[in-house]
Formats: C-alpha cells, sequence, structure tokens
C-alpha cells in the first residue's frame, strides 16, 4: 500500500467517525428537544388540571373561575369581535413605545460611552430614577399627557429606554480594553471603532435587552390602560374586575401572555436571521 493510499483509507476513516459522531450529536438533540416539549406539555396540564379542579378547593369557585370558564368567555369574545379591537389598541401602544425606548435607550447609551463624564454625572440619577416603581408614574402621566394613547406609548417606551439603555452600557462596558486598544493601533478610531468593535462586542447585550423588552412595553401600555382608558386588554380587565367577571379578567390576561409569546418568537426568529451569531438556543 502506498503512502496515499494510506492517507485516503485514514482520510475516510476519519470521516466516517465525525459523520458517526455528529449523527449521534443530532440523535441526542432530538431526544432532549423532544424531553423538553413532552414536559411542557404535561406540566401545562397538569396546572390546567390542578386550575380546574383543585383551585375551588382553597378560593370560592367565583372567584377564580376556571379554565373551561375562561375558555368558554375566550371564545365568546374573539366571535362577538370585541377583543380584536382591544388587542389592536394594546398592541399598537405597546409596539410604538418599544419601538422608541429602543431608539432612544441605545442612542442615550452611546452618547453616554462617548462621554464617560457624562455617564459619571448621570449614573446616579438614572439608579434613581430606575428604582421608582412605574406603577407610581402612570397617574402622572394620564394627569400630564391626557386620556389618549399617548401617555400609554409614553409608559411602554419608559419600560423599555431603562432596560436598552443599562444593557447596552454594560455591554459596552464589557468589551476588553485591550481589544480597543489593539484596533486603535491597527488604524481603528472614531465611527470605523464603534462599527468594528464596540457595537459587535456589545451586540448579545443589547440583542438580549431587545428579545426581553417587549413584555415590559406590554406593562407599561397596560398599566396605563388600567388608570384611564375607554379600549384595550388593561381597560378589559380592570371593566371586567369591576364587575367580578372572572371569566373575563382570565380570558385577557391569556390573551396578554399569548401575545408576548407570539411577539417574542418573531423576534428570535427576526434575530436568529439578522445576528445568527448573537442568537441564544430558546428555552423550550
Amino acid at each position: 500500500m502506498t503512502i496515499r493510499d494510506a492517507r485516503g483509507t485514514t482520510e475516510h476513516a476519519t470521516a466516517q467517525v465525525l459523520a458517526r459522531a455528529a449523527g449521534r450529536s443530532r440523535a441526542a438533540a432530538a431526544r432532549e428537544r423532544l424531553l423538553v416539549r413532552s414536559g411542557i406539555v404535561l406540566l401545562g396540564v397538569a396546572l390546567l388540571v390542578l386550575w380546574e379542579f383543585g383551585a375551588p378547593l382553597v378560593v370560592e369557585r367565583r372567584y377564580v373561575s376556571s379554565p373551561s370558564e375562561v375558555a368558554a368567555r375566550l371564545a365568546e369574545l374573539v366571535l362577538d369581535g370585541e377583543l380584536w379591537g382591544h388587542i389592536g389598541v394594546t398592541l399598537g401602544e405597546a409596539g410604538a413605545g418599544y419601538l422608541i425606548g429602543i431608539a432612544v435607550g441605545l442612542a442615550a447609551a452611546l452618547v453616554l460611552v462617548a462621554v464617560p463624564v457624562l455617564d459619571e454625572i448621570a449614573g446616579p440619577f438614572l439608579a434613581a430614577f430606575y428604582s421608582i416603581p412605574k406603577i407610581a408614574l402612570a397617574p402622572m402621566f394620564i394627569m400630564w399627557f391626557g386620556l389618549g394613547v399617548l401617555p400609554k406609548v409614553l409608559l411602554a417606551a419608559l419600560m423599555v429606554f431603562l432596560i436598552v439603555l443599562a444593557n447596552t452600557v454594560a455591554g459596552v462596558r464589557g468589551i476588553s480594553p485591550g481589544l480597543v486598544e489593539v484596533s486603535r493601533v491597527m488604524g481603528a478610531r472614531g465611527a470605523r471603532l464603534v462599527r468594528t468593535v464596540v457595537l459587535p462586542g456589545a451586540a448579545p447585550a443589547v440583542v438580549a435587552s431587545i428579545r426581553l423588552t417587549f413584555s415590559r412595553a406590554m406593562v407599561g401600555a397596560i398599566l396605563g390602560e388600567f388608570i384611564a382608558a375607554a379600549q384595550g386588554l388593561g381597560f378589559l380587565i380592570v371593566r371586567s374586575s369591576r364587575q367580578f367577571e372572572t371569566a373575563t379578567v382570565f380570558a385577557g390576561i391569556v390573551v396578554v401572555a399569548v401575545l408576548v409569546m407570539l411577539v417574542n418568537a418573531v423576534i428570535r426568529a427576526v434575530e436568529s436571521r439578522a445576528l445568527p451569531w448573537c442568537a441564544q438556543r430558546p428555552h423550550g
């Protein structure tokens, strides 16, 4: 056997070993996904059964409703068209606030990072503002900006802005100073340094904040609707709670949770296509 034949045989054997290892890895990953999804289904079913039959043993039934009653009420809201109007209003408020909060948060973070003195000055005030319960600001926003859509959008934007700002600044600070210095030595300065080093380095933290903050935008919009609104999911929940329509209250809560899950799934899909190196493995 020549050296070339021996080398070819070795390469073929190596390829077979690698192929078998890759196959085992894919099979293990498939089994894990199946296990996780089965666990999610089983846990969900167990919680629904516990709610249906166990909750009335602890709390009076009219205050907790039941999954069957909630499903029936949800079907009524869908069929008569009332639910779609509430969903449209809340999604519009949360979506506008989400986009505004991301844009302003990223811009403010870049300014603070570019001017360290300004970061030192604004830091204590931002920390104090972050600690304020946002529910305490909702009535103030209603008084300042009226009963329309604007205060809900601003509340949603505020909830998103603070998280995006903090995560972006933390992401930039987490970049290795040595990497920045080496990049400067190689000629990367100003906008080029930001584009080639700072933004890619901070991208995982920024993307994580963008992925996770839509739920905060929904919270901000619904908080505003709790205080003063004539339409929206928050208005539906508050009105139903005042009238002791427990099934409608839970139906509204379920819709909010489903909407957040759907929007987060869309954001993950966009992220995996646009920024595959930042995409994290979804849990479940």
